[in-house]
């Protein structure tokens, strides 16, 4: 029985990863199948008294239990927090079961391969819907949708196939003949979805898209030479594209020219930050942000007995922001949850790096990791990072690394 079942979700979650990127309806299938899979084997496991807890599975547990506190209590109740419960709690359980789960080496590798290849065909055909028939403003991944959250997406892909190419380089071993097509294909496949960065014209991706692959090749690298190389190779590219006045530079001068570098992130942050005080606990619920207005805001700063100035805000329909996403929907609680999932989880990735630089096989699931968070947390500055399907990839890295960690990393 625990066998069949250790098989269907296996199926399920790889089904659930090629549809993750591309089509909406039969991935939502695949993760509830999977779910669904992994809650009865978690069930038949404590029935018979073999269910095993450590420290991350409190921190989901703490994460699931306070965002269903917010919802709950929700400052401003009645509106769409369960709907936003919902989507977080679907991506917290994903990594929360992956974690639990007990698959064997060539399990992670086939699941981090998927990952990684599985977003190639969305993203070409986004790219000829973009560049060739302009059937799209702006490049995107279309079951992830937004350029914003496509190019988050893109972001976590390019630090794992990076980490991929290079966990299996090697200067001294490469010659171009057919036994490396393999590796060539995977550094030309790492470099597709760099230039992908700069295509979807999403400055904080770009950005942190190169601080992450300037982070793998300095961790990854074999060599002193490879690591000199492939950074040498990302500054060439981020130069070219300055030089080529590339779309996502012309938009950097264009936002500099008109003096709003931030395209008034500044004023959408001042409506979190005053909203915060609406409900500073828990929180007004999960995806209510886009129900403040004007007047909420008004009434809260002259009860504060200071002048309002309209023009001091600005309304996108979210927070543009992932730690003040957290503190506004979420409340302090929240924020103080967010802040230590991202604190363990780092901690996590910096205190198995040594163990993981071992075999190629662990150091691609490591970057896979990295690169997820770097993303989430370092894009989160500027944008909101931790929903729908990037946040779900992102999970899916915590968790198979998580729980490839938790069965071969060894105990002391």
């Amino acid at each position: 029985m625990s066998k069949n079942l250790k098989t269907f979700d296996l199926f399920m979650l790889s089904l659930m990863i090629v549809s993750l990127p591309s089509v909406e309806a039969p991935k939502n299938f695949f993760l509830v199948g999977y779910l669904l899979t992994r809650i009865i084997f978690e069930f038949i496991e404590w029935k018979q008294r073999r269910i095993k807890w450590a420290h991350w599975d409190s921190l989901f547990l703490i994460f699931v239990l306070t965002a269903f506190l917010s919802t709950i209590f929700a400052g401003m109740p009645h509106l769409e927090e369960w709907k936003g419960y919902m989507v977080l709690l679907t991506a917290i359980l994903t990594g929360w079961l992956l974690s639990r789960a007990q698959y064997t080496r060539e399990n992670y590798q086939g699941l981090f391969k998927i990952i990684v290849l599985s977003a190639l065909a969305p993203l070409l055909v986004g790219m000829y819907q973009y560049l060739i028939i302009h059937t799209k403003p702006d490049l995107q991944l279309y079951s992830v949708g937004h350029v914003n959250h496509s190019a988050i997406y893109l972001v976590m892909i390019f630090g794992a196939s990076l980490g991929w190419f290079l966990s299996h380089f090697s200067l001294d071993k490469f010659k171009i003949k057919l036994s490396n097509l393999c590796l060539i294909s995977l550094g030309i496949l790492s470099l597709i979805f760099f230039i992908s960065l700069i295509i979807g014209q999403s400055r904080a991706a770009y950005g942190v898209g190169t601080i992450l692959g300037l982070l793998i090749i300095n961790f990854v690298g074999k060599s002193n030479k490879i690591k000199l190389i492939g950074s040498i190779s990302i500054i060439l590219v981020v130069l070219f594209s300055i030089i080529l006045k590339t779309g996502v530079i012309q938009k950097q001068i264009s936002s500099q020219e008109v003096n709003d570098v931030l395209s008034s992130r500044d004023k959408i942050w001042n409506v979190s930050l005053e909203a915060s005080r609406f409900s500073p606990l828990f929180g007004l619920g999960l995806s209510n942000w886009h129900f403040i207005t004007l007047d909420h805001l008004k009434k809260s700063v002259e009860g504060r007995g200071k002048v309002f100035d309209a023009n001091n805000y600005h309304f996108p329909g979210h927070s543009h922001n992932h730690y003040l996403s957290a503190l506004v929907e979420r409340g302090i609680v929240g924020l103080l949850v967010t802040l230590a999932f991202m604190i363990l989880w780092i901690r996590h990735l910096m205190k198995t790096f040594k163990w993981a630089t071992g075999t190629k096989e662990s150091i691609l699931l490591w970057s896979g990791s990295l690169s997820a968070w770097v993303a989430t947390f370092g894009i989160g500055f500027v944008n909101t990072t931790f929903h729908h399907e990037h946040a779900i990839l992102a999970c899916l890295f915590l968790g198979i690394y998580l729980s490839y960690t938790r069965q071969y990393l060894p105990r002391r």
